[in-house]
């Protein structure tokens, strides 16, 4: 039959092995998101290459680089938060361990003293000796009286003898769990400090390869012409899809005649993130010339939902150059609003939708923006003044 001390250890075990493997199952999952993402990086210096050689004999346009640019930014991004993330983990860990240490000390100390204790108490058995011990408890000279007192002092000694020892026990156990623990965190730092080192090689190349395009381009004044080109053709593509979109004898969406406009600063946000890109004219980051956006790029890491910003109806939902996978939706009287940057669809073409319903999911070639317009009919608007202030 177990004793409670039996299960109160075989607990204690399982609760220091779910503890020991947990970070390295956290980890695990962290250097395959670093392989993915030096993958990725591949692929897209790979594809950097043969749209470059691809200009040279006339097989692509400069229009394309503008994608691998925001393909490899959208990948430097996330390997920078993957850095970030194991400086974190790494900060918090010291911590631990240093708590985990002073603990430890803590622990050995009170053993130490609890040993002591013990070996004082050996050596007063080892001199008075069993006989001696019998010897004060029935002495003739003393009263029966006398003699309970005594049995109940060498009862309480051999209780507190007992307590001692069932102290010393657990002591010595929460000593062992401690090292066991601080040599679990070690492990788990140098996995850390060995994955935050491929991360920081990882994103030096990634910085190399877009510092690396940037510099032709600019040395390129054709190439970076033909960018700026491909820009507004991506543009231009867009505006003849709504337009062909209103020509074509599809059934309109007519539940609101009055469109998005009783709606004005009360649109859901499609997604929660920072707006990295607003409306209208604006510099260029990386190739700092004057762009113009028709819309909002916000913030959103892959798989992200996305929402719809009123009810309305999906009249598009397939693919588009230069926006990866678009949705759009009626919401009558020509306003329509446009989701780009899909990484996977959530309703169809001729879906109903609600407003705030999740539409799709963000992440198209593993970029981590939602691109969003609002038009009335082929006229972009400012999001700014129909969405929801946050």
């Amino acid at each position: 039959m177990r004793t409670m001390s039996d299960m109160v250890a075989k607990k204690l075990c399982w609760m220091l092995l779910v503890c020991l493997l947990a970070p390295f199952f956290v980890a695990a999952a962290a250097d395959d998101e670093l392989e993915a993402s030096r993958e990725r990086l591949d692929q897209i210096q790979q594809q950097i290459e043969e749209t470059l050689k691809g200009l040279h004999s006339k097989k692509s346009q400069s229009g394309e680089l503008s994608e691998d640019l925001e393909r490899l930014d959208a990948e430097t991004r996330r390997i920078e938060l993957q850095t970030k993330s194991s400086k974190q983990q790494l900060s918090e860990l010291s911590a631990r361990l240093e708590k985990q240490r002073e603990a430890l000390h803590k622990i050995e100390k009170q053993k130490n003293q609890t040993e002591e204790q013990i070996r004082h108490r050996l050596v007063v058995l080892y001199k008075t000796g069993e006989v001696g011990l019998v010897r004060a408890l029935l002495s003739e000279a003393e009263r029966p009286r006398d003699i309970a007192e005594k049995y109940a002092f060498l009862s309480r000694m051999v209780r507190h003898d007992r307590e001692l020892l069932n102290a010393y026990r657990q002591q010595s156990q929460n000593y062992q769990a401690a090292v066991i623990e601080i040599e679990g965190l070690r492990k788990k730092q140098a996995s850390i400090v060995l994955r935050e080192n491929k991360e920081q090689e990882t994103l030096q190349k990634a910085r190399k390869s877009k510092a690396a395009l940037l510099a032709k381009v600019k040395q390129d004044a054709e190439l970076l012409n033909g960018m700026l080109q491909g820009l507004r053709a991506k543009a231009a593509r867009l505006n003849e899809l709504v337009k062909k979109l209103e020509t074509e004898h599809t059934q309109p969406y007519t539940e609101n005649l009055k469109g998005l406009l009783p709606l004005k600063g009360r649109l859901s946000w499609p997604v929660p993130g920072k707006l990295r890109v607003g409306f209208g004219t604006s510099r260029h980051g990386d190739l700092g010339t004057l762009i113009e956006s028709h819309g909002f790029d916000i913030e959103a890491a892959v798989g992200t939902p996305v929402h719809a910003a009123a009810n309305g109806k999906v009249i598009f939902a397939n693919n588009l150059r230069g926006y990866g996978k678009l949705l759009i939706i009626d919401h009558g009287s020509k306003y329509y609003t446009l989701y780009a940057h899909i990484a996977r669809f959530a309703k169809q073409l001729g879906d109903s939708v609600a407003a705030a319903e999740v539409i799709a999911y963000s992440g198209y070639e593993g970029r981590d923006a939602v691109y969003f317009e609002i038009r009335q009919g082929g006229k972009p608007l400012d999001p700014a003044g129909w969405l929801k202030p946050r």
